[in-house]
């Protein structure tokens, strides 16, 4: 892909600062009206909650801290197997202490499996983790959904995204270190925010077909997915990984 190190960006797995708030405009004056006559007051209903997309209750919220770089990270990462959640490397780059994912309000401690920095893939180990597992797509589809926690939400939201096509993009590892090919898609509709890294592309039958990874740096809703492809050695590798994998140094 032309241009690809100098248009895109690896997120930085950050702690969010809250917003900042803002001033409501006044309101009009209000204007008055001919004497109406009293009626009973009504009852006020509930509303009905909102319905989650499908495949959120698969897509969780990470948080960890690295001690080197006194850094807290956050991200978001989806179950693709029993107990095995899927997020980027770089997102848990030098994490050493506090790890978990937290799934409808509820932690749980979870512990690195894999680590790939040249794919930028890594895999937790999450034990009792009682979620659906989301499984992965190969096949290429034009549209579909991505479903993450932008800026430390603690619930997750979806996002229609129209997907390209697949290309083979060079780029280097988590650490810029050594050149490397990754298969990716582009995709636009969403607007990206660092806490959106690892968040699941989603298909209308609600099958995986790519991990956002990396965002445009000239335009916000516009970003970038490894495919499922991309994404099947390790996946493979972190379903029957056992022992703890190191996460190297922050990135």
């Amino acid at each position: 892909m032309p241009g690809w190190d100098a248009t895109v960006r690896l997120f930085a797995a950050i702690s969010i600062t809250s917003a900042v708030g803002c001033t409501a405009a006044p309101s009009p004056p209000s204007v008055s009206s001919a004497p109406s006559v009293p009626s009973v007051p009504s009852v006020p209903r509930e509303s009905p909650p909102a319905a989650q997309p499908y495949g959120a209750d698969s897509v969780v919220r990470m948080t960890a801290f690295a001690s080197a770089c006194d850094r807290k990270m956050e991200a978001t990462g989806f179950v693709y197997a029993a107990e095995r959640v899927m997020l980027t490397a770089h997102s848990v780059a030098g994490a050493d202490r506090d790890l978990k994912v937290v799934l409808d309000g509820r932690p749980f401690a979870a512990e690195v499996v894999l680590f790939d920095p040249r794919v930028d893939v890594a895999v937790l180990r999450v034990p009792h983790l009682p979620a659906k597992p989301l499984h992965l797509n190969t096949k290429r589809q034009s549209s579909g959904v991505v479903i993450g926690y932008p800026r430390g939400n603690t619930t997750p939201v979806a996002v229609p995204s129209e997907v390209g096509w697949k290309t083979e993009a060079l780029s280097y590892d988590i650490y810029n270190r050594d050149r490397t090919t990754r298969e990716v898609y582009s995709f636009t509709g969403p607007h990206i925010t660092p806490g959106m890294s690892g968040a699941p592309l989603i298909s209308k039958a609600g099958q995986v077909l790519g991990m956002v990874f990396a965002t445009d740096t000239d335009r916000d809703d516009k970003g970038y997915a490894l495919t499922a492809k991309e994404m099947a050695a390790a996946a493979d590798t972190g379903r029957r990984a056992a022992g703890v994998a190191s996460t190297q140094e922050c990135n």
